[in-house]
This record gives C-alpha cells, structure tokens and sequence, in this order.
C-alpha cells in the first residue's frame, strides 16, 4: 500500500510509477485526513510506502498529521520504504519522517529523494521545459531503481541528497517558513478568474471558498502546496504580485490535474 500526497503531481506520478511495479494500491493522504481515514489493514508480503515532496527541507504538514494519526494492522513485520520529491535536496526531511514512524513502532526500512521539477513559484520561476523534461526522464530510471530495492527488501537502505547545512535548512529554514509563508491572506485572484471552482475543489485543506464566483481563503494557515496557484487554468490565483511574473508547473505525465 502506498500512501502519497501530492499539490501538482510529482508525487502522483511516482505512486502511480511504483504502484504498477510493486502492484501496490495507492492511498491520497489528502483525502484520507478530510474522510477521516486513518485505520488500514496491511495483508502479508505487502509493502507500504510513503511518498510526499519536500517544503522548505522539512516535511509538509498533512504527512506529519496523517503520520500521528495513522494505525497500521498487520499480523507479520512490515517492510517500509519513503520517497522524498525535491527540486535538489532534502536536508535531514527523511530523519524527521524515520522519528515519525519510530513513535509508532514502525521501522523505515529505506528511503530515498527524488528529484523532480519544482513548484515553488512564490520566490522563483519554473524550471525551462528542457530542464524539466530532463529532470522527470532521471527520475524515470531513479523509479525503476527504487522498484527493484524495495522488491529485493533493502533494508537500512537510504539514498538521499541532503545537501549543505542539512540541519539549519530542515529546522531554522522550515520554521522561517511555516511561521511566515503559510498565511492565507497574500493570495488573491486576478480579473482573469472565471470562477470555475476548482481552487476550491482542489485545495486540501478546505481552505478555499467560491463566493460571488469569485474565490476566497480562510483565515489561517495553509498548507502551502500551491495547488490552487498551480493548476488554475486561467493563472488567475497569486500569491503577492511576484508570482504573476512567473509561471506555472503541473507534472506533465498526470492526467486529470
């Protein structure tokens, strides 16, 4: 079984990749936690899987909720394994992830990153479509890579990318982040809004409502995935007027985004 989420794909393609490989069903964490889903049965010689992307060098926080909440019922040991979608590296996100699952008495047995197109255009532009063709063809063969040891049952098996100054990016860094970053009120949509409601069909965190046609966010804080930014099909949403100078990604080998 494996569990995945994911804002623009990335990750929907790596659990879609690894789900047809391992012939493994996959679950949407995001769904998951607005059902209210956190009880699965694990069947003998299953696997299970943990797919979700890095934000800031840390983990998003609909994975560390699912995570607390999660109980797994299994009557043999279960062979576990993560995969971290990254624009280059993933600080010590994957440590983090390992003491989540240590507090509920399970063992990650192998974990790795997996590079793949960024969507974090709030401070940056999307990679060129070269790049990023380039990008999701290594992480084709990485898939493949990762297929096979998780099959051979790798275990203590990790390959990551943690990059320079793990620490002070997955805890100054992503702290920075959620406390400054995640605040609803600097999103705003444009003229060129049609009020198709899929901003708010798509957000989950619910945080997104179609009012007059026109979108509006909660109070609070989100989970800053950036879906609804995105995978709007006018680019009508924003976020400050930075991100209307650059453009959008969506992973190009998903359908139905």
């Amino acid at each position: 079984m494996l569990f995945y989420f994911s804002a623009t794909g990335n990750c929907l393609y790596a659990a879609k990749t690894l789900s047809s490989s391992l012939n493994e069903p996959i679950v949407n964490i995001a769904e998951a936690i607005k059902k209210n889903d956190f009880h699965y049965t694990i069947q003998s010689g299953e696997k299970v899987g943990f797919l979700f992307p890095i934000y800031a060098w840390g983990l998003p926080k609909p994975v560390v909720t699912f995570l607390k909440k999660m109980e797994l019922c299994c009557d043999t040991s279960l062979y576990t394994f993560a995969v971290a979608t990254c624009g280059d590296n993933i600080g010590l996100a994957m440590n983090q992830f390992e003491k989540l699952l240590k507090k509920k008495k399970i063992q990650l047995n192998s974990g790795f990153s997996l590079p793949m197109p960024d969507n974090y255009v709030v401070l940056f532009d999307v990679a060129p479509q070269e790049k990023q063709k380039d990008m999701l063809q290594k992480a084709d063969k990485l898939l493949q890579k990762i297929s096979k040891m998780v099959l051979l049952e790798k275990n203590r098996f990790f390959r990551v990318q943690k990059g320079r100054f793990p620490f002070f990016k997955s805890t100054v860094i992503h702290f920075l982040f959620f406390k400054f970053y995640t605040n609803t009120k600097r999103f705003y949509a444009t003229g060129d809004c049609i009020g198709c409601g899929k901003c708010e069909a798509i957000c989950p965190c619910s945080m997104i409502h179609i009012q007059s046609e026109r979108p509006h966010w909660k109070k609070g804080n989100c989970y800053m995935c950036l879906a609804c930014l995105n995978r709007c099909p006018k680019k009508a949403i924003q976020y400050t007027k930075q991100t209307e100078k650059h453009g959008r990604y969506q992973n190009p080998n998903v359908s139905g985004l």
